[in-house]
């Protein structure tokens, strides 16, 4: 064997042991995240008394908004109030990048719950449409949600209500934390 063939063979099977090592440091981490990913989704998954709970929060919610919607003096706050639920809940439904059928269908349901017998005007169903297609980042639905006279222990229930619609995820779980920070700086 040449001199050149056994310089290449050791500088390649060192590069090869190195690459081998770092394949198997990097199959470790990943199947310890995926491990970590498996019990959370385990721990997570929607139950059917998780269900019930989500309806009777929805009930609840609806209640409480029923006491809001008769405070507000035009047609006009309410369906900014209206608006704003929406961008709020389909910024959460989004924030885990998979705004969910199951979690579209909540949301018309418990909008349709507190609007049962208004006809919504054309520029309203417009950015509605728009929010569904595009949902706001959590800060823009904030300052909605800030400008109207719903409390906004109302808009936390919602997050609380989409984030169980289809097991609570991670990414949910921070769209909460941000409300929170985003209420003490207001």
């Amino acid at each position: 064997m040449s001199f050149l063939s056994k310089l290449s063979n050791s500088v390649f099977g060192i590069f090869n042991k190195d690459t081998k090592e770092e394949n198997k440091e990097v199959k470790e981490v990943l199947q310890e995240k995926l491990k970590i990913e498996e019990k959370v989704e385990t721990e997570e998954k929607i139950e059917p008394k998780e269900e019930v709970k989500v309806l009777s929060e929805i009930d609840a919610l609806k209640k409480e908004l029923s006491s809001t919607f008769n405070n507000l003096t035009s047609m006009e706050e309410y369906w900014e109030a209206i608006v704003a639920i929406e961008a709020v809940a389909t910024s959460c439904a989004s924030s885990d990048k998979n705004f969910s059928d199951k979690e579209r269908e909540k949301i018309k349901t418990f909008i349709q719950k507190i609007n049962p017998n208004k006809e919504v005007p054309s520029s309203i169903k417009e950015k509605i449409d728009e929010i569904y297609v595009n949902p706001l980042p959590l800060n823009k639905a904030f300052l909605l949600a800030k400008d109207t006279k719903v409390e906004m222990s109302v808009f936390e229930d919602i997050i609380d209500v989409v984030m169980h619609t289809d097991g609570v995820k991670f990414e949910e779980k921070v769209v909460l934390q941000a409300w929170h920070d985003f209420k003490q700086s207001a």
